[in-house]
Parts: C-alpha cells; sequence; structure tokens
C-alpha cells in the first residue's frame, strides 16, 4: 500500500517537473490509475490517483494562466476514473488480463479526450470542429500524434510501476536474500 502510494506520488512528481518538457504527451497519467486500481486497497483505488491528478493540475494551470478550474477536463477526469475502475476489475485477474487493460488504456483515454475535444474544444485552424461525423474523424486523426506519445508514456511507466512492485513482493517474500547475502559477502 505505502510502495503505491508513493508511486502515484513519484507519478505527480514527474508530471509537474517535467511538464515542460514533456513532448507530445508523454506522462504517468493513466498508468498511475490503472495500477491505483490494481494495487492501491479498494478504498483509495480512484481517489488517490484522482488527488495527486487534481492538485497538479492546479499547479500547471496557475503556472500556464490557465483557469484554475477548467471544466471540460471532467471528460479527462471520468476518462481516469473509468481506467482506475478497469484497474480494480483487472486485479484479481490472470496476468493476461491485466496486461489487456493495460495495452487498452491509452486508447480508452484517446476515445474519450478526443471526444470532448470534438465536443468543446478547437482545432489547429483555431476554429470549433464541425459538430459531424467527419469533424470527430477529423478529431480524432489530429489528435494520433498524441495517441503514440500516451501510449509510449502509459506503457513504460505502466512497465515500471509493474517492475517494482514485483521486486517488492519479491523482497518481501524472501525471494531475494541470496542477493542480500551476496553483498554482504
Amino acid at each position: 500500500m505505502v510502495l503505491a502510494i508513493l508511486m502515484v506520488l513519484g507519478a505527480g512528481l514527474f508530471r509537474l517537473a517535467a511538464h515542460e518538457f514533456q513532448w507530445w504527451n508523454v506522462a504517468p497519467l493513466a498508468a498511475m490509475a490503472l495500477l491505483g486500481g490494481m494495487y492501491l486497497g479498494r478504498r483509495y483505488a480512484l481517489w488517490v490517483p484522482l488527488t495527486v491528478l487534481a492538485l497538479t493540475d492546479l499547479v500547471l494551470n496557475a503556472q500556464m494562466g490557465y483557469p484554475i478550474l477548467y471544466w471540460p477536463r471532467v471528460f479527462d477526469y471520468g476518462a481516469f476514473v473509468l481506467i482506475g475502475v478497469l484497474g480494480l476489475w483487472a486485479r484479481e485477474r490472470k496476468v493476461s488480463t491485466k496486461i489487456g487493460a493495460a495495452l487498452a488504456t491509452p486508447f480508452l483515454f484517446f476515445l474519450i479526450s478526443n471526444f470532448a475535444v470534438w465536443l468543446f474544444g478547437l482545432n489547429l485552424a483555431n476554429e470549433h470542429y464541425q459538430k459531424t461525423v467527419t469533424g470527430l474523424l477529423g478529431c480524432y486523426a489530429a489528435g494520433l500524434p498524441f495517441l503514440r506519445g500516451t501510449m509510449i508514456g502509459d506503457w513504460t511507466f505502466m512497465a515500471a510501476f509493474a517492475l517494482v512492485a514485483w521486486l517488492v513482493r519479491r523482497a518481501a517474500d524472501g525471494r531475494f536474500r541470496w542477493l542480500v547475502a551476496e553483498a554482504r559477502a
């Protein structure tokens, strides 16, 4: 539990520290939501990652001069809650199910967040998207470069967080005693 909370907080700190240097949406946010659902206690699985997301949003919005509460972002928060619920669902299932959830996560966020951009946002010409199927498809096409970064960020951070969790579990089980003995020798 402590490790999971530290990973979520670490993801939040990474988001704040690296925000200026993030290229094309590479961030630990969806990894934080999914693994929060998988590894945090049921009581904390959704609200701890969501709180970290909200707090980092407040800081970043203030830094960039955006309104503190940007209401269309509610779609992104909904996507993160849904991803957290997916993590809760996958937590007691086979490893293949967990991997499937991890693989689906960036696509789920992409579909939801770009739908919100189509509804409320502006295209690259600084105009509202047409509220037609063509406008929606154009919005999804414009978001494809960001999907690549989202996939890289989500999958990299998920793999790193899962590896750390696995190593800690193995160390707690005493399976690395031989390594400690080697280090002391």
